[in-house]
């Protein structure tokens, strides 16, 4: 009994440890929720919305799409004069646009010094999920 109580100590203190917590990483992955606003199909009529009910215009697109199948769109609509802008992620794969809002969405580009472009290190092993 006596050991184990030992032990149990030992644990404890590993576990809340600042090295033990200090090993951890500080990114992970996470689902949340966030309210959005949907349609079928692409994103031409949520931008037609946006252009006559806020006069966003798209001003920046990314293509998201990998290897392994994931094929969405995300393109970035602005209004230079409100400021407004509102962030729409198109998913091809089920034919599906949102609209992902805050109470402010305003675009803001921060000067940053120019660095050489991301590349990937490695494949992903089987065993491990992409973010």
């Amino acid at each position: 009994m006596f050991m184990k109580s030992i032990l149990l100590i030992i644990l404890a203190a590993l576990t809340f440890s600042p090295a033990v917590a200090a090993e951890k990483p500080k990114m992970f992955k996470a689902v949340v929720s966030l309210q959005v606003l949907c349609t079928f199909g692409g994103p031409e009529e949520l931008m037609g919305e946006l252009l006559e009910g806020y006069n966003e215009k798209p001003v920046h697109a990314m293509d998201i799409s990998t290897p392994t199948g994931l094929n969405i769109q995300m393109y970035i609509t602005e209004n230079k004069n409100n400021p407004s802008s509102t962030v729409l992620l198109h998913n091809q794969g089920v034919n599906k646009t949102c609209i992902f809002w805050s109470a402010k969405d305003t675009l803001r580009t921060i000067e940053t010094e120019s660095l050489p472009a991301k590349q990937p290190v490695k494949q992903l092993d089987e065993s491990e999920e992409p973010i």
